[in-house]
């Protein structure tokens, strides 16, 4: 499936907020990081920077938390960059455009894109398979989580979709939100 022209996407993610940062600056919810070359589906500086979203809060969650498996979560662990970890959802309005669902074998196929290319975790693999959707004209890509398939994640082409995103009210992230409960029970992580 290739999400449909006027489709809304509710995605969701989890960032570093600063309550005093202004929309769009380091630390707000609507902050997108300039590409680093290190994201597994980032595009060239030039060409666009890339926000990656999850498609429930339970796995935004769980991309910050996994380095606990194994050991306990705390309070403590909710900080990056001495801030809070929070919580929004992501409404993404791709009128006139659409996501390639690489977990869908006909877009594999329409795309030329081979599944174990989409699955493989190295960036010279996986970026060259991001400049091919982009080249298609598509505002991003959807693939399986890496954790596993019931999850699925979303990366969107910023500069084809940036204007149709909205960004909701964060939540502040705690051992007892019910995305932090229920990331750790998927991943096996023990709430200290």
């Amino acid at each position: 499936m290739v999400s449909t022209p006027d489709q809304v996407l509710e995605l969701w993610r989890v960032f570093p907020w600063d309550e005093s940062a202004k929309t769009g600056a380091r630390f707000s919810p609507s902050h997108v990081p300039p590409p680093t070359g290190r994201g597994r589906f980032d595009l060239p500086r030039e060409i666009s920077h890339v926000l990656y979203l999850a498609e429930s809060p339970e796995h935004a969650v769980a991309e910050m938390i996994q380095p606990w498996r194994g050991r306990g979560l705390s309070a403590a662990h909710l900080r990056r960059a001495t801030h809070p970890l929070a919580l929004v959802r992501v409404t993404a309005d791709i009128s006139g455009t659409s996501v390639a669902d690489l977990c869908d074998p006909e877009v594999l196929v329409n795309t030329g894109v081979a599944p174990d290319r989409s699955a493989s975790r190295h960036r010279d693999v996986t970026q060259p398979l991001a400049r091919r959707v982009w080249d298609r004209g598509f505002a991003g890509l959807r693939w399986w989580s890496s954790f596993w398939g019931d999850w699925h994640t979303c990366t969107l082409f910023t500069s084809r979709a940036a204007a149709g995103m909205s960004f909701g009210e964060p939540e502040r992230l705690a051992i007892t939100h019910a995305a932090v409960t229920g990331a750790a029970e998927w991943l096996g992580i023990e709430l200290l």
